[in-house]
């Protein structure tokens, strides 16, 4: 199969053919329709965190997908092959045509959304739930701060936060206002103008930390005594929380399919929607790597400036398109039938010409 590997850190990804990986009893083998980018793979294939986040060289990239089960293990029984599913990897490889996934990181598709859609979901949307529920506790009728509220996590927060009958409270350029109030945030502070702890002229109960720099240390002076503190970005200080008398954490994400199963009930309804900036295809990486790479650490950067790539929108994930040989043969055939006047009974003929050009000599 082809894949994404990177042979050493801060070195080249390199698009070509890895072993296809063997399932255990308790796994299935999906095969990948489409994967996300996240800040993390681009840490991790630094080398700056290699003591926190270290590598089995050569690696294959992707934290979450999308895709089809192609094969069960003898021990699974809430999938069948032909069923379409999302999640994320327990450890990495979805840069690739095929994963290895335990069965209890995934989820059914929404079937409302396309494959691009739903592999741009998992790793946000579950670190936002678990964030405002598992480690902040939120409740209805509470208000939350939440810090970098039109990044990736951040959207999702805002919108299961208003969904739960909570009062949201967003920093964000201001740009971003509009988009924020219209997936549900009450006010949005613009943290380019103004400081959020002298503007907010009352205590909330959970601050979600999604930003750097000393926005944490000021967030204490706004959480009410008893509140919490969660980040997703750096360790939370315990003597500051104490003083303060609230609760921190620094959260790390862990996948279940069955709060991932949760979010996917709530797409289909359309409770809360994924936002997708730019698809590019599997072997066009290094693009991708780069466009996220120029919209950090912030989040509200603007598109590619580099001739001939698609310009992606200022919100939502970098997705990668996974198309497998088969698709590239079908992709040219059709070309081809249109390319003949679309005549009927070429079909076999255009199918063998592009499997012939396809296929190395």
């Amino acid at each position: 199969m082809k894949g994404v590997r990177l042979l050493e850190y801060g070195g080249e990804l390199v698009f070509d053919d890895v072993p296809t990986p063997t399932i255990a009893r308790d796994e299935v083998l999906v095969k990948i329709k489409s994967t996300a980018v996240n800040h993390l793979d681009l840490v991790e294939a630094s080398g700056t965190a290699r003591q926190i986040f270290p590598l089995d060289l050569p690696w294959i990239p992707g934290h979450e997908f999308s895709g089809v089960v192609e094969q069960i293990g003898g021990d699974v029984e809430a999938y069948s092959p032909g069923d379409a599913v999302f999640g994320t990897t327990t450890g990495m490889g979805a840069y690739a045509e095929h994963l290895a996934v335990k069965a209890v990181a995934i989820a059914r598709k929404p079937s409302n959304l396309t494959f691009e859609e739903a592999a741009s979901v998992p790793v946000a949307a579950q670190t936002a739930w678990e964030g405002l529920f598992t480690h902040g506790h939120l409740e209805k009728g509470q208000t939350i701060l939440i810090h970098g509220g039109a990044g990736a996590v951040g959207a999702y927060a805002v919108q299961l936060a208003a969904h739960a009958g909570a009062t949201v409270i967003a920093t964000a350029s201001d740009d971003d206002e509009g988009y924020l109030k219209s997936i549900g945030a009450s006010e949005v502070i613009n943290y380019r103008e103004a400081q959020f702890e002298k503007v907010l002229n009352r205590k909330v109960d959970i601050v979600f930390h999604l930003t750097a720099g000393d926005t944490q240390e000021r967030s204490f002076l706004v959480l009410r005594e008893g509140g919490y503190l969660v980040s997703a970005t750096q360790p939370v200080s315990q003597e500051a929380a104490a003083k303060h008398r609230v609760s921190g954490v620094m959260m790390r994400l862990a996948p279940s399919g069955e709060v991932l199963g949760r979010i996917g009930r709530l797409l289909e309804e359309g409770t809360i929607r994924p936002d997708v900036a730019i698809v590019y295809a599997l072997q066009d990486v290094a693009q991708a790597w780069k466009d996220i790479a120029r919209n950090l650490p912030g989040v509200h950067g603007g598109p590619p400036n580099a001739p001939g790539v698609a310009r992606r929108k200022s919100h939502g994930k970098i997705v990668l398109r996974v198309a497998s040989r088969e698709d590239e043969i079908r992709r040219r055939a059709y070309e081809l039938y249109l390319a003949r006047g679309a005549q009927p009974g070429r079909e076999l003929e255009d199918w063998l010409q592009a499997e012939h050009e396809l296929t190395p000599e």
